[in-house]
């Protein structure tokens, strides 16, 4: 994920335009005719979007703005205090305003992650309710990547999300890098010590892309089909299931070198999550869901790197 993370490929070796205008809504819609399934339940559609360059329109009821990162226990937008967001806080009122929701996404690949820059517990759970409490989120999405698996820093983040939930009854997601056999151990481990606290989980979302080279006919979509599979067998211990289960791709081109979601693979994947009542489905991210002029460059925040038309993947993955 471009300034988000690091590929797989690496952990397996060693580990949301300015304000000035208003939400669109609608788009052109997916030419893809693929049968859906005729069992199972649609899951949530709640696509990333970038803070860190231009912003997109939001072309869902949901959007994940990330990404809040630590100034030691000061939380940010991607370094840029709250009170001085001025684009991310004024699309964040407009969204509110119609009735959608804005999710907070805490972490990344980059960070720093809170709970690694705030070492005393007490004010590492002021900085979420902080955040929580100024945009009056009922979502927040913790991305624990990289330094923030650490156990440490784990076991801080748990003990705080579980006072704040507490007092704000908080939904929490927890997103995770995958390996094409699930989660590897240390990403297991931060579903565990949430539960462990006492935090109510509501799902685990894995980030179904960059798995490092794949085996001769392994695609993306196959791989990332095993991968959320293994991951739910994984969860299924801890009482979690399909319902409280999520997936996010990255739209066209991936950071993994050959490797693609296509608009076709895109759409066989919502058809995978509707047949197994997956909860959830997210894109990386609603800045990259169009088209790049002129020549198709390496992957990018701010477009694909396929042919597609603009919104075409949040229109297959929200099947509108």
């Amino acid at each position: 994920m471009i300034k988000k993370r690091w590929s797989v490929a690496i952990a397996l070796v060693i580990g949301v335009l300015a304000s000035t205008f208003f939400f669109q809504r609608g788009g052109t819609q997916s030419t893809s005719t693929a049968a859906a399934p005729t069992t199972g339940a649609a899951p949530w559609f709640a696509p990333y979007a970038y803070t860190g360059v231009a912003m997109p329109s939001f072309p869902s009821r949901h959007v994940v703005l990330s990404f809040i990162i630590g100034n030691g226990c000061t939380p940010t937008w991607n370094g840029t205090p709250l009170a001085s967001a001025t684009t991310v806080n004024t699309r964040i009122t407009q969204a509110q305003a119609i009735g959608d929701e804005v999710i907070a996404s805490f972490g990344g690949e980059s960070g720093p992650d809170l709970a690694v820059s705030c070492t005393n517990p007490t004010q590492l759970a002021a900085s979420y309710q902080t955040v929580i409490s100024r945009y009056g989120l009922k979502t927040i999405d913790l991305d624990v990547e990289n330094a923030a698996l650490d156990p440490t820093a784990g076991v801080r983040r748990a003990q705080a999300i579980a006072t704040v939930q507490k007092a704000t009854h908080v939904a929490v997601w927890l997103t995770l890098a995958v390996a094409p056999t699930g989660l590897l151990p240390n990403s297991l481990a931060v579903v565990k010590q949430m539960i462990a606290a006492g935090v109510t989980v509501s799902g685990v979302n894995v980030l179904a892309f960059d798995y490092g080279p794949l085996a001769t006919g392994q695609t993306e979509l196959s791989v990332s089909e095993s991968a959320v599979s293994d991951t739910e067998s994984q969860i299924a211990p801890l009482g979690l299931s399909w319902s409280e289960l999520g997936a996010t791709i990255m739209v066209g081109n991936t950071d993994a070198t050959g490797q693609q979601w296509s608009l076709a693979a895109a759409q066989s994947f919502w058809n995978f999550a509707y047949g197994h009542r997956l909860g959830r489905l997210s894109e990386w991210s609603l800045n990259r869901d169009q088209q790049c002029s002129g020549t198709q460059p390496p992957p990018s925040n701010s477009c694909s790197g396929v042919t597609q038309q603009a919104e075409q993947f949040s229109h297959i993955l929200e099947n509108n």
